[in-house]
């Protein structure tokens, strides 16, 4: 099984019609994180690992990283890092969100003969009902800037109808995809200010902007793989006041 997954994966192709790009998604709020960005390199390394799987997509084993690093994404690829910013929010404002979980009616069909016969505990275990504060982001537009394909970015996109967490209960309901051509590639730096994690071992001709920082962080998909780990420069934090991005 194994094996077949590593041999889809690197016979999977998509287009390379490279040109510096401007995607931007207009949605609903509020938008569920948990951290401060999303990531489009994680989001196409999704869509295209999908793609490129069928139906062995939805039977991966969770104990097991499948190694992504030779999908092939409609980016491009400086090194081993994707020429696209972090998500950047449109006048984003942070606020706290209140989840509530109970076991109803609803959820009875789960529940086996024996189950149904007995009692539901709902202090403990798989039924347990909780509180949970959860923090959400007011803001009607998130941008990437990046260089790709601009024919794949509009085929594969169109399948994305929520970004970020919690879009279960209609968190980051995406309404619109807008895809256009910018005068230059914005994936690293743009108006002063770095826009992507950018690691010491890439040499790439950036200016060092005032207030700029370093942090030990993944950059490149999956990012929640931490072996990934390098130390990079980081863009700024759009959800704490610019002073403490210093």
């Amino acid at each position: 099984m194994q094996t077949i997954q590593i041999d889809k994966i690197e016979d999977y192709t998509v287009g390379h019609d490279y040109q510096p790009i401007k995607v931007s998604m207009s949605i609903r709020p509020p938008l569920y994180l948990a951290n401060p960005w999303i990531y489009l390199d994680g989001i196409l390394s999704y869509l295209c690992l999908r793609e490129a799987l069928g139906e062995d997509f939805w039977s991966l084993p969770s104990d097991v990283i499948i190694d992504i690093s030779n999908l092939d994404i409609p980016l491009k690829k400086t090194d081993d890092i994707y020429h696209t910013s972090v998500s950047i929010l449109n006048h984003p404002v942070l606020k706290k969100d209140t989840i509530y979980k109970r076991f109803t009616d609803k959820e009875s069909y789960h529940l086996s003969e024996k189950q149904r016969q007995g009692k539901i505990r709902t202090n403990a275990g798989h039924y347990k009902d909780f509180m949970i504060n959860l923090p959400i982001i007011v803001t009607d537009n998130v941008t990437w800037y990046c260089n790709g394909d601009k024919k794949e970015l509009q085929r594969l996109l169109k399948h994305i109808h929520y970004i970020g967490k919690k879009t279960s209960i209609g968190g980051g309901y995406v309404k619109k995809i807008r895809i256009t051509e910018t005068e230059a590639d914005y994936s690293f730096y743009k108006d002063g200010y770095i826009l992507k994690q950018i690691p010491g071992k890439l040499k790439i001709n950036i200016p060092v902007t005032p207030g700029s920082n370093w942090s030990r962080c993944t950059y490149k998909p999956p990012y929640w793989d931490n072996s990934q780990v390098e130390l990079c420069r980081m863009p700024p934090n759009q959800l704490i006041g610019e002073e403490n991005n210093a």
